[in-house]
C-alpha cells in the first residue's frame, strides 16, 4: 500500500512538473494576443482537469521570472526559485510590451533587508512627478519598506514626461511595469499599494479609479482625479469605484485651484458614499507641496489588505473595454453611455447659473452618461444585481462562490436568471495567465442575461 501511494504521488508530481513550463511560458507571453493563443493550447490538454491546473498554479507560488529557475534533469527550467538579488536600491533596464509597441524603460526598485524571502511581500508602486524619474521617488520610501518588509517599484515615464496626460497609454505602460515586477519577485497580490507625487499622484488616482481591484490602498500626493468632458479623461465620474479603498491624500491648499477643487469634491463625495478610511490631509500654508511626515505610513500600509472576493461590488464605467472590478465585468452598455460628454443647455439657462451651478449641471450631464452596476453575493450560487445603463455583465466565480451541482441564480432588473455552471479550464487559465492574480482564481463564468 505504501509503495502504491508513493507511485501515485510520484506520477502526480511528474504531471505537475510537465505542466509548469507551458503555463509559465503562457504567463510570460509578450503581448495579450500571445497569451490568449497560449491559453487555447493549454486547454486542449484533455487529460488535465481544472483541479489539476489549480494544483499547478499553487505549486508555482512563489513564481519569480524566467532567469531565476532551477533546472530540470532534462536541462529545461521548470520550478522557479526565489530571486537571489541582494537588498538595497536597484535600477533595471527592461522592455515593456504594450498593446501596439515595445518600450524600453528604466525601473528603479528597492529590496528591503527585512524582507522574508520565504513569503510573498507587500509592494508599493511609487510614481514620480513631471520631468523626474523613478530614482527621485524611490528613496523616500526606504524607511517604510524596511519597517514592513515591503518592496518598492518606481517606474520611469518613457514619454515626453511633461505631466500626466490622463491617457490609456500611460496607464498601460505603468501596468506593464507592474506586471514585469510581479513576474520577477514574489509579490502578495492582496498587499499592492500605489502612491505618487504630482504627475504620479494623478496617475495613482487614475489607476485606482479604473482598476480598483488591483490595489489594497492608495496614497496620492498633490495630484487628483480630473473633471473633463472630452478625450475620455474624466475619471471623477468613477469615484464610487474606490469608496471601499483606504486612501490618504496629501495636498497643499494653495496649489492650483482646479486641482484642489477636484480633490475636495472627491472627498466630499466619498464621505457621502460612506467611505470608511478615505482621508484628505490639507496643508493650509503650502502650495504644490505636502508634509510627508503627516501620516504614519507603517501603520497605514501595514494594516491595509485587499479582500479579493468581496460580497458586494460596485462598478462605474463609460465604455465596455476595461469595465471590470473584482469578479464583475460589464459586457454591454446602453447607447446613452459615453466617454465624452457634449451637454445640451439653452443659453438662457446657462446664463442664469453661477460657477457652482454650472459645475453641478455639467456633473449631472456626465452622470447621465455613466453606467453603474452593483452586484451582491448573498451566498454560493445566489446573486442580486442592479444597474443603470447596463445591458449585460459577466460574473467570474471562484470555487467558494458556487456549487456546480446547482444552478447559479442572478436577480437582475426584476428578472431571475438561472444558469447551470460547470468548472472551465479556459476561464481559469485565461484569467490567471492575463492577470497573474494568485489570490483570485475564477473557474467559471456566468453571462447575464
Amino acid at each position: 500500500m505504501h509503495l502504491l501511494l508513493t507511485a501515485i504521488l510520484f506520477l502526480a508530481q511528474d504531471k505537475v512538473t510537465d505542466l509548469l513550463r507551458p503555463l509559465a511560458d503562457a504567463v510570460d507571453g509578450d503581448h495579450e494576443s500571445d497569451r490568449r493563443s497560449a491559453v487555447l493550447e493549454l486547454v486542449r490538454r484533455k487529460d488535465v482537469t481544472v483541479d489539476d491546473w489549480i494544483d499547478v498554479i499553487g505549486r508555482v507560488d512563489p513564481w519569480p521570472g524566467r532567469p531565476s529557475c532551477t533546472m530540470g534533469t532534462d536541462g529545461h527550467s521548470y520550478v522557479p526559485r526565489m530571486t537571489t538579488d541582494e537588498p538595497g536600491p536597484k535600477e533595471m533596464p527592461v522592455s515593456l510590451f504594450l498593446e501596439k509597441e515595445v518600450r524600453r524603460s528604466n525601473l528603479f526598485y528597492y529590496l528591503p533587508r527585512s524582507r522574508d524571502a520565504a513569503k510573498p511581500a507587500p509592494l508599493l508602486l511609487a510614481l514620480h512627478g513631471t520631468g523626474g524619474s523613478g530614482k527621485d521617488v524611490e528613496p523616500m520610501w526606504r524607511e517604510t519598506a524596511e519597517a514592513l518588509g515591503m518592496l518598492v517599484l518606481a517606474p520611469s515615464d518613457t514619454g515626453k514626461n511633461e505631466g500626466y496626460a490622463f491617457s490609456a497609454e500611460e496607464r498601460e505602460e505603468t501596468l506593464a511595469a507592474l506586471r514585469w515586477f510581479e513576474r520577477n519577485f514574489d509579490v502578495d497580490p492582496d498587499r499592492v499599494y500605489a502612491t505618487g507625487i504630482s504627475r504620479g499622484g494623478h496617475l495613482a488616482w487614475d489607476l485606482a479609479l479604473r482598476h480598483p481591484e488591483l490595489f489594497a490602498a492608495i496614497a496620492p500626493m498633490i495630484g487628483g482625479p480630473r473633471f473633463q468632458l472630452d478625450h475620455g479623461q474624466n475619471n471623477l465620474r468613477f469615484l464610487e469605484n474606490v469608496a471601499g479603498l483606504p486612501i490618504r491624500d496629501l495636498q497643499g491648499a494653495q496649489d492650483d485651484p482646479a486641482l484642489v477643487g477636484n480633490v475636495r469634491t472627491a472627498f466630499k463625495r466619498l464621505d457621502k458614499l460612506g467611505a470608511r478610511d478615505a482621508k484628505l490631509l490639507e496643508f493650509p500654508e503650502l502650495g504644490h507641496s505636502f508634509d510627508f511626515g503627516a501620516v504614519d505610513w507603517k501603520d497605514f500600509f501595514g494594516s491595509a489588505k485587499r479582500h479579493p472576493i468581496p460580497d458586494r461590488v460596485v462598478l462605474l464605467a463609460s465604455k465596455v473595454e476595461g469595465a471590470r472590478a473584482f469578479w464583475v465585468e460589464i459586457t454591454k452598455l446602453a447607447k446613452e453611455v459615453s466617454e465624452d460628454v457634449v451637454p445640451t443647455v439653452t443659453a438662457s439657462t446657462w446664463k442664469g447659473l453661477d460657477g457652482n451651478g454650472r459645475r453641478d449641471y455639467l456633473e449631472a450631464e456626465v452622470e447621465k452618461r455613466t453606467a453603474r452596476l452593483e452586484v451582491r453575493m448573498s451566498g454560493p450560487n445566489r446573486f442580486t444585481a442592479t444597474g443603470v445603463h447596463v445591458l449585460g455583465f459577466r460574473l467570474l466565480l471562484a470555487k467558494s462562490m458556487f456549487d456546480p451541482s446547482k444552478p447559479v441564480q442572478v436577480l437582475f432588473g426584476g428578472r431571475l436568471v438561472e444558469k447551470k455552471v460547470v468548472p472551465d479550464a479556459k476561464v481559469l487559465l485565461g484569467e490567471f495567465v492575463e492577470r497573474f492574480d494568485r489570490s483570485f482564481l475564477p473557474i467559471a463564468a456566468v453571462d447575464v442575461p
